[in-house]
């Protein structure tokens, strides 16, 4: 997990906050990455709707590293000029100690549940 910030759309060339077209709250947007990966797609954008900004979990121990679990995962595919893409959406995003103590479940939120390590 490298950054969290607000996310932002662009309307009539001016760029404003994102709000999430479903429930109206903020959008935040979680850059994630994956040092082992080879090539120029090493990360991977994660959105948050949520009213508070999301807290990126710790540092691990004598890394630069803050692994983080995303809960409630779901994509949402979109075509922009003519190329087929996606958005990865969470419910929460969550430290691995966090999600090891609730078992891996997620709160049932638009029917999402599941998660994954980034």
């Amino acid at each position: 997990m490298i950054s969290v910030e607000r996310g932002k759309d662009w309307v009539d060339g001016k760029s404003r906050d994102a709000v999430d077209k479903v429930s109206g709250r903020p959008v935040w947007v979680v850059q994630g990455t994956d040092p082992s990966a080879k090539g120029k797609n090493t990360g991977q954008v994660v959105k948050i709707a949520a009213e508070v900004q999301p807290v990126p979990p710790g540092l691990l121990e004598s890394t630069p590293f803050r692994p983080a679990v995303f809960t409630g995962l779901k994509v949402t595919p979109y075509v922009k000029d003519g190329w087929v893409s996606y958005t990865v959406w969470a419910v929460e995003m969550v430290s691995p100690q966090q999600a090891s103590r609730r078992g891996g479940s997620s709160p049932k939120v638009d029917g999402g549940a599941g998660q994954v390590a980034a």
